[in-house]
């Protein structure tokens, strides 16, 4: 397959990616086709989600027997089950019959799924166990033995379930070694977890967008005066180390005083609640922001882990639960969790996080319209947006890898040599 034979919105992207994963000095913003194309979208959607790690929820949401989450992951449904083992198990949500998801974006507790469309029924590890009036076209032994749902990869990292359509992805654990260091002081094996809630209203950006405008510093002094100024930009932290391996980025901003957090006010000290006995004096004084793409982000704060999902819909549209979003995705100390005042804390930090995604809401919505624009631009990045050009790195090789499997050959932007991915 060569150039001509690609959507030109693919070929804008592919070719503009030289300038885009470059060290930040002198790297440049994505091409705009890559926030507003649907045919980009498709291919993002085969690059990057179906051959990374998606964070779907925490083991503390799956105690017993039956439990499942049922998500939908880049138009996927996906089923998460504690089968009767006590083993954690990912499999396709997707009848094997016409297609209907016998699950779809809910949990509960369950000893089979039915599909709601001609009651075909399976167990707990995906096996099929009945399917009506289907004996006169095949013995309902054979039909088992072809109808199981599709089994997918599944890890845990710290509790955090992870799934993977690719079922030769590597590991997950070792490419997310970045985050381990950042992870002491917080038990959460002894902490209560909080499941994000997710608005029922998608946000309307692209999911890129809503991940880069949380993972860079730049914007907080512009866009959130006052609210943001006790975590201000001076002095923020960023991990060195690269790798292509690497799933994690991650950013650390100081606070002016200890034990700050999220309150009504914005970031204020004290946090809305308690400090977590067992951190370091450098963890009261910062907060952290790291990043596992393309679906999840996690802030470290002295009262709390908070992590939040991101799920795409569209190219401008997408679900998002917890962190600074919505409410939960929170995981605290269970003394935190059953303090009688809790509800009343936590409302303190909702208002914060409403009146800092107000102000991002307004700054995404304008610039997902830019991307329209016959004079969208490819800026340079700051130093603050140190993270940008680590997460174009991130998706360039996911891009590259996509357009290796497809077989396409693009132009370079700089006017080298043509890149030829053709095997």
């Amino acid at each position: 397959m060569t150039a001509h034979q690609i959507h030109p919105d693919i070929i804008a992207v592919l070719d503009g990616l030289d300038i885009s994963d470059r060290p930040v000095a002198e790297a440049r913003a994505l091409p705009p086709e890559a926030y507003r194309s649907e045919a980009f979208f498709a291919f993002e959607k085969e690059a990057v989600f179906m051959h990374s790690w998606l964070c779907v929820g925490r083991v503390q949401q799956l105690p017993n027997e039956g439990d499942y989450l049922a998500v939908t992951l880049a138009g996927e449904p996906v089923l998460v089950v504690r089968g009767k083992d006590g083993a954690l198990r990912a499999m396709s949500a997707v009848c094997r019959h016409r297609g209907h998801p016998v699950k779809q974006n809910c949990s509960g507790n369950a000893s089979r799924f039915v599909c709601p469309y001609h009651r075909w029924t399976y167990g707990l590890e995906g096996e099929l166990v009945g399917a009506p009036r289907m004996k006169e076209t095949i013995a309902l032994a054979a039909l088992r033995r072809e109808s199981s749902l599709p089994p997918l990869k599944l890890e845990l990292w710290y509790g955090f379930i992870f799934v993977n359509f690719d079922a030769q992805a590597a590991p997950l654990a070792p490419t997310m070694a970045k985050l381990e260091p950042y992870m002491a002081g917080y038990d959460l094996d002894a902490m209560v977890t909080i499941p994000p809630s997710f608005d029922p209203t998608p946000v309307p950006w692209n999911w890129k967008m809503l991940l880069e405008n949380y993972i860079e510093p730049y914007h907080t002094e512009y866009v959130h005066p006052i609210i943001h100024d006790f975590a201000p930009s001076v002095g923020v932290e960023f991990d060195p180390r690269r790798g292509d391996d690497d799933n994690v980025i991650v950013r650390y901003v100081p606070f002016l005083a200890p034990d700050g957090g999220l309150t009504e006010t914005g970031w204020a000290a004290p946090a809305a609640f308690p400090v977590i006995p067992g951190l370091s004096e450098k963890q009261r004084n910062r907060v952290g922001f790291g990043m596992v793409p393309p679906t999840m982000n996690i802030i470290f704060t002295p009262d709390m882990l908070c992590y939040g999902l991101v799920y795409p819909l569209t190219p401008t549209s997408l679900t998002v639960g917890g962190g600074l979003f919505t409410a939960g995705g929170w995981c605290v100390p269970k003394s935190t969790a059953s303090l009688p005042d809790f509800d009343q804390r936590a409302a303190r930090l909702m208002e914060g996080s409403r009146q800092l995604g107000e102000q991002d809401t307004s700054i995404n919505v304008a610039m997902q319209a830019s991307k329209y624009s016959r004079f969208s631009p490819r800026g340079r990045f700051s130093p603050l947006e140190e993270t940008l050009s680590d997460f174009n790195r991130w998706l360039a090789l996911r891009y590259r890898a996509q357009a290796a499997r497809l077989g396409l050959s693009y132009r370079r932007g700089d006017g080298a040599k043509p890149e030829s991915a053709v095997a």
